[in-house]
C-alpha cells in the first residue's frame, strides 16, 4: 500500500484487511512493524470521524497496539495484538451471520 490518502469508500475495507493481516503475523512486533505502518495509515483515514459501529471495537485496539509498536514494548504489542484479534474475530462473526451477505 502507498502512503496516499484513502478517499472514504476504501477506509473500511483498508483498516479491516490490515488489521486482520497483523493478527495473522505470527511473528513479533519486530515482524509486524511495516504491517502496524500500513494500520496506522489506514486508521488516520478516519480523521476526524468515528468508524462505523461495528468497527469501532476493532479500530480502537488497532490504535491501542499501534501506538504499543511506537512505544517498541513488546509484552504490551503481544497483548494488544491478542486483544485486536479477539475484537476481529467478533467483527467477523458477526458477519458471516449476517443474513444480507451474499456467497
Amino acid at each position: 500500500m502507498s502512503d496516499r490518502i484513502l478517499v472514504p469508500s476504501e477506509t473500511v475495507p483498508r483498516v479491516i484487511v490490515t488489521a486482520t493481516a497483523v493478527t495473522m503475523c505470527r511473528g513479533g512486533l519486530v515482524e509486524c512493524v511495516e504491517l502496524a505502518r500500513h494500520l496506522k495509515l489506514a486508521l488516520c483515514a478516519f480523521a476526524d470521524r468515528a468508524p462505523p459501529s461495528d468497527l469501532s471495537e476493532a479500530a480502537e485496539a488497532a490504535c491501542d497496539l499501534v501506538d504499543a509498536v511506537r512505544d517498541g514494548d513488546v509484552p504490551v504489542f503481544d497483548h494488544r495484538r491478542d486483544r485486536l484479534g479477539r475484537a476481529l474475530a467478533r467483527y467477523w462473526a458477526a458477519r458471516a451471520r449476517d443474513p444480507t451477505m451474499g456467497g
